[in-house]
């Protein structure tokens, strides 16, 4: 009886702590990924997640898209010790200086089939930060049918600034309300290329400062290239007319616009609104004569909070990541994929609009001001917007105000 009654207990207690186990590993982890994607544009990150969590039933994946206030949003976070599991980064200096980012390149997670290029910008002082997404080159988009209205050509790869503006001059028709180009300015980001090709730049190589670089000859001179065109030659509609008639994108594809400088996701909008591939077209930037063109590039990338509670469970997601290689946000024609495989697989290469952003990655600058310094959005890019803003409200000559923003940028900097 008393070997019955040991072997009751024994068969009992295997069978709570199966039960419990069983309990346990059936309630699977829990993940908060944070995106700055709208509700459209987080639909790709949902069925990437979503590929994953079929193969690992015990992981789930927390969609949070935080379209207005990202930064902020996430900073707050982090200060707060309680950030998201994964999130979306592209400024890894100023995040990863801090500590809040955790570095990849101690896990088992193969980079291999990445670009090396993005893998670099997804890193911070030598350490990976980020799994990167997907990326994209910018050019220029131009509307066939606002060509076609007047006679103008095609722009053609090895285009010069000089192009750009008479075709900019020849397509604007004020009386019908169209103009040649869109030239905002409301990134400065976007436009450090084309100081890069005119002789300047917007900081030093070290991200130490402004001297010398963007109060420069060639810095003044792309300046007042690029704002001469809305102030001269009216190529431009005014920030006002942009805002009154729904934006960019809007004029473009309601044919108010010949061209415009964007990034692969145009191509996403224009899907989206319908508008038959026929209809525009896509060429490298234009560059000054003589000169080589150079490209802005945007990517970003998938990185996990140095808190993390579940690490375990985050890795194997950007594991799946690093593998997947971006091929979604491809085929949805978001952006370009982060590995050859996956560009091959998606047939943008066959595409001539699509295959015009991976020509471009050659011309792509490789440092742009905010991987040099973790400073650069309070010490140099703010002061680069102030003076387009200065020189577009006519209250300074591009001379004056770049140099009272490289004075500011001076003292930001204890100098």
């Amino acid at each position: 009886m008393k070997k019955l009654r040991s072997l009751a207990i024994a068969v009992i207690a295997v069978f709570l702590i199966s039960g419990f186990t069983m309990g346990a590993a059936s309630k699977p982890v829990v993940l908060r990924a944070m995106t700055w994607d709208s509700a459209e544009g987080s639909e790709w990150a949902r069925a990437v997640f979503e590929k994953f969590e079929k193969i690992n039933p015990n992981i789930k994946i927390e969609l949070q898209p935080m379209p207005d206030g990202y930064d902020d949003r996430l900073l707050t976070s982090l200060a707060a010790g309680t950030p998201p599991d994964l999130f979306l980064v592209w400024d890894y200096p100023s995040l990863a200086s801090r500590g809040g980012l955790e570095p990849l390149d101690k896990y088992d997670i193969n980079f291999s089939g990445i670009n090396p290029a993005l893998v670099a910008w997804n890193s911070y002082n030598g350490r990976i930060y980020g799994i990167p997404k997907d990326w994209t080159t910018q050019v220029i988009w131009y509307n066939k049918k606002v060509f076609d209205r007047y006679k103008v050509a095609y722009p053609q790869t090895g285009w010069t600034w000089d192009d750009f503006r008479n075709t900019a001059k020849t397509l604007t028709h004020e009386g019908d309300k169209v103009w040649g180009a869109a030239l905002s300015f409301g990134d400065p980001y976007d436009w450090q290329n084309w100081f890069v090709m005119g002789g300047g730049d917007y900081l030093s190589p070290d991200g130490t400062t402004m001297k010398g670089y963007f109060d420069s000859p060639g810095a003044i001179k792309t300046m007042k290239f690029l704002t001469d065109m809305v102030l001269v030659d009216k190529v431009s509609p005014s920030r006002s007319i942009l805002s009154a008639s729904g934006g960019t994108y809007a004029m473009f594809s309601s044919g108010k616009l010949g061209m415009i400088h964007s990034g692969m996701w145009f191509l996403g909008y224009l899907s989206s609104r319908g508008l038959p591939a026929d209809d525009y077209g896509a060429v490298v930037v234009p560059s000054p004569a003589g000169s080589k063109p150079v490209t802005m590039m945007n990517t970003s990338g998938w990185a996990m909070a140095a808190a993390c509670k579940n690490k375990q469970a985050a890795v194997e997601v950007l594991k799946f990541l690093a593998e997947e290689g971006g091929q979604t946000q491809g085929e949805a024609g978001w952006a370009f994929p982060v590995s050859e495989n996956a560009i091959k697989a998606t047939g943008l290469l066959d595409d001539p609009n699509t295959r015009v952003f991976y020509e471009s990655l050659r011309y792509a600058l490789k440092s742009p001001g905010f991987l040099r310094t973790p400073e650069y959005m309070e010490k140099c890019s703010q002061y680069v917007s102030e003076a387009f803003d200065l020189v577009l409200l006519e209250k300074a000559t591009p001379e004056v105000a770049m140099r009272q923003a490289v004075s500011k940028s001076e003292k930001a900097f204890g100098r």
